[in-house]
């Protein structure tokens, strides 16, 4: 199955969602992707994860490429509907910040939270 994706504000923050497997063949389009994003989004930004079928290790490593990009940012990623995904590498290193919900209100609420 391909790799897709969407784009969309809500709640001040920028909302992410993946659907499809995110494996060696979406890295490049998923890059790709984070790029056009960040190019718009100004505040945080909120990977919703939940329409993932699957990863590969190579997809695992662009999310936490992507956290590194945005670890300079005055929030750090923040992940959710991860349900039965693999995270161990992205939660395992704490120089590179994350924040792991289990769904995108919750996401969304903390971040409203950190901005009162």
């Amino acid at each position: 199955m391909s790799f897709g994706w969407h784009y969309e504000e809500r709640r001040g923050a920028g909302v992410m969602h993946l659907a499809g497997n995110l494996g060696v063949d979406g890295t490049g389009r998923f890059t790709g992707a984070i790029g056009w994003v960040l190019a718009r989004a100004g505040g945080p930004l909120v990977l919703e994860v939940g329409g993932l079928l699957g990863w590969s290790p190579e997809g695992e490593a662009a999310v936490l490429d992507l956290a590194r990009r945005l670890s300079g940012r005055s929030h750090p990623l923040a992940l959710c509907g991860v349900g039965a995904l693999p995270i161990r590498t992205l939660t395992a290193n704490s120089l590179i910040p994350i924040t792991v919900h289990a769904d995108l209100d919750s996401a969304l609420n903390a971040l409203e939270a950190d901005r009162e």
